[in-house]
């Protein structure tokens, strides 16, 4: 089971000590704690928690301008915002908050906070292994059609008539001249096998070739989705997004 660390910032020292005790009679490590905004970016940036607790009213830097700053940072820090104040909380979740408690906080509350951002880390190291495979298999010679299985038969599809993959009803479907082809392969060991450098997985449920794109569609709310030249819409998640930046130019 993952193991959270977890930074503690609030210039209030009786607060600041309750909260880790807390912490650590939940099994969390504590790895540093601190009673300012600056403390907070010094210490999160040396030791890259997988946690923060942040007061919001605190001296030099509140804790929502802590919060911004941190959103720089080249790891995810999920950030829990502790005060004895409510009036911030949309404040805080429009900074995209991993939480938000209030003093003094509840035992039960606090548990159902560190047992989600167990299961977001532990969801997360999946992803990086599963990303690491799949970074392995791509060292291998590139196919050129790929095998699909059918009940009497095995077609071959070529790559270059692959448009999209999208995975619905437990089942993952390819799209090739306007025809879906339903596969046994996962979309990870699709991602594996299409050549990285014409495909971009644009959501946990589709992959998409990117010269098939004929527009990025914002949707508001940061959601965002794409229109291919078949005239299919296809969802973007919405941390796949900065790549689908980046491999379109945009």
């Amino acid at each position: 089971m993952v193991k959270l660390r977890a930074i503690v910032i609030d210039d209030e020292e009786l607060a600041r000590a309750h909260l880790c005790k807390m912490l650590r009679d939940a099994d969390v490590d504590v790895v540093a704690e601190g009673e300012s905004g600056l403390e907070a970016l010094n210490l999160a940036e040396a030791l890259r928690p997988d946690i923060l607790f942040l007061d919001i009213q605190m001296p030099d830097m509140t804790g929502m301008q802590t919060a911004v700053a941190i959103e720089n940072f080249d790891f995810k820090a999920r950030v829990v915002f502790v005060t004895g104040y409510s009036e911030f909380a949309i404040e805080a979740f429009e900074r995209e908050a991993f939480d938000y408690l209030i003093k003094p906080v509840a035992p039960e509350r606090l548990a159902r906070t560190i047992d989600r951002a167990i299961k977001h880390v532990t969801a997360e190291n999946l992803l990086t292994t599963s990303q690491e495979s799949i970074e392995e298999m791509r060292t291998l010679t590139p196919i050129q059609r790929l095998p699909v299985r059918t009940d009497y038969s095995i077609k071959l599809l070529r790559i270059e008539d692959i448009e999209s993959a999208v995975s619905r009803e437990k089942r993952v479907y390819v799209r090739t001249n306007g025809v879906e082809q339903r596969t046994y392969y996962t979309l990870t060991q699709l991602d594996a096998l299409l050549p990285h450098n014409e495909f971009l997985r644009i959501h946990a449920s589709a992959l998409v070739r990117i010269s098939a794109i004929e527009s990025v569609n914002f949707l508001g709310n940061h959601t965002y989705s794409v229109s291919l030249a078949s005239g299919g819409v296809l969802p973007v998640g919405r941390t796949f997004y900065p790549e689908l930046q980046a491999r379109l130019g945009i």
